[in-house]
């Protein structure tokens, strides 16, 4: 058996745990809460210097767990009228209730299934497992979330093909990626500082019990803080690439506005300044699958992909025209850089790097004789532009046409087919539907055609080696009311700010 589970079963089909006093909701319940609850019931028994707790204490030390919940969704906000504390100060009993919101998460799950919630650490390395005191602390449990959240708990050895069969949704850890939304809190050991999560919670309990001291002023209670933050995806939370984001500016502080027809060419500059700032700053960040620093730039950077079939990773960087308001002007004055997932630290360098840079012209025409301008970091938190292209939506439309791999032959079957291919070929594996036009929803974007009816070119630039393929723009609706985070961008040009997919905001 290479696999332990703590399965917890609620008695009701409402969870009260929140991320942070006052919300939002927590859901699934983090490892850190349920390392909490199992700490709290086996203190309880007073068996903390006991076997269950010298498990907890190995339990601590594992990698996060594999989470398996039921489907979810948010109730309405409760006020629930409880006393104060303080309530002894005001003899009327209406004054001495103090309201507290509570935001319930709902359980959906099936007429055969029940409201659990399952927990799986792979231990198949482990040479040792304390499964008895594991199942004492399982079986202490008796709430998790807020006190009015009661559940019980036990834990099992089982087999990968048990754990797969398990029902519900998902929820994978996925260290080293940081998001403002989905960071859920895990048990840790800090060998540096020799402190751990087991240790840290024995500390915070004890200042709530000595806050109170005969003639001594009250003292404080001190919060656990002996934790990491990990975030999980599933189906439910897909994960969104991490991206950094650039203003345009001039040297004086002026926005710089560049045409969208040649956001290609933005693009461009872009990435050879990466080039260059990469060859003169090497990183000892270089992720795994290059050769050496020269074939990470070459490839991660610049974009080469070998022809022997190694999976290819690289940045892409994407001209943002301005979008939001029926009467915004649609040039470029911001430019988004996207790594793969999970690259958060290696975007982070680059991004660093070409903080305060200027642009260079490589075609000596491509700011019409204006000043060069250069980047301003802007925080990824964006402005109403810039979350037109990365807020979650089940609904995404093209600014710049989707390039597809190969040409259509004006025949329907075929350009659907090759529609299919590009959303597998550039990550789009939630289920959905798709619509395709030679015109954006948005009204101030260029058609997809390549040439107007006296043959003169319009629309978006194109490299050259795309020009013999077939563009289209698209909309897409993910199944079930998906939200799915962005950037988006799909198609042969993904990497050079064609395909790029925006939020109608006016919608």
């Amino acid at each position: 058996m290479t696999v332990l589970l703590v399965t917890v079963r609620f008695l009701d089909d409402r969870y009260h745990g929140l991320l942070a006093r006052g919300g939002p909701p927590e859901w699934p319940p983090s490892p850190f809460r349920l390392f909490c609850a199992l700490v709290a019931g086996v203190a309880r028994r007073g068996e903390l210097d006991a076997a269950p707790g010298r498990a907890l204490s190995w339990l601590q030390s594992l990698q996060p767990p594999v989470i398996v919940a039921p489907k979810s969704r948010t109730g309405r906000v409760i006020t629930r009228f409880v006393p104060n504390n303080d309530g002894d100060e005001k003899p009327d009993r209406q004054e001495r209730l103090t309201g507290k919101p509570t935001i319930p998460t709902l359980m959906r799950f099936g007429a055969d299934a029940k409201p659990e919630v399952h927990y799986l650490w792979d231990i198949h390395d482990q040479p040792e497992v304390p499964f008895a005191g594991l199942c004492e602390a399982a079986r202490s449990l008796t709430t998790l979330g807020w006190g009015i959240d009661m559940a019980f708990a036990d834990a099992r050895l089982i087999d990968h093909a048990k754990a797969e069969s398990l029902g519900g949704v998902r929820w994978l850890p996925k260290p080293g990626v940081w998001r403002n939304a989905g960071m859920l809190r895990v048990p840790a050991v800090d060998c540096e500082h020799g402190e751990c999560t087991l240790s840290n919670l024995r500390h915070c309990h004890q200042t709530a019990v000595n806050r109170i001291e005969h003639g001594q002023p009250l003292h404080s209670v001190e919060e656990p803080r002996v934790f990491d933050r990990v975030f999980y995806a599933s189906s439910e939370r897909p994960i969104s690439r991490p991206y950094r984001l650039f203003e345009l500016r001039t040297s004086d502080g002026e926005r710089y506005r560049h045409p969208p027809s040649r956001l290609m060419h933005l693009a461009g500059m872009v990435r050879h300044l990466a080039i260059e700032q990469m060859k003169r700053f090497p990183s000892s960040l270089v992720a795994d699958g290059f050769d050496d620093h020269d074939d990470w730039v070459q490839r991660y950077i610049a974009g080469h992909a070998r022809n022997d079939g190694t999976p290819h990773r690289q940045l892409s960087y994407l001209p943002l025209p301005s979008i939001g308001h029926e009467h915004t002007d649609p040039g470029v004055r911001r430019v988004m850089i996207a790594g793969p997932v999970g690259d958060d630290v290696l975007l982070a360098y680059v991004a660093r790097r070409l903080a305060g840079q200027t642009l260079r012209p490589r075609q000596g025409n491509e700011f019409d004789g204006r000043e060069p301008p250069m980047l301003v970091p802007i925080p990824c938190s964006g402005d109403g532009v810039t979350r037109c292209y990365t807020e979650p939506s089940d609904e995404w439309h093209s600014f710049t046409p989707v390039v597809l791999p190969g040409h259509d032959d004006h025949k329907m079957g075929k350009r659907r087919a090759l529609i299919e291919r590009t959303l597998a070929q550039s990550g789009v594996d939630h289920p959905c539907e798709f619509e395709w036009s030679p015109i954006s929803r948005f009204p101030k974007a260029y058609s997809a055609y390549k040439y107007d009816r006296a043959k003169r070119p319009v629309g978006f630039l194109r490299p050259a080696h795309l020009l013999s393929q077939t563009a289209v723009h698209l909309t897409i609706r993910f199944n079930d009311g998906l939200l799915v985070p962005g950037p988006l961008a799909i198609g042969a040009g993904r990497h050079c700010g064609l395909g790029l997919f925006a939020v109608d905001s006016a919608a």
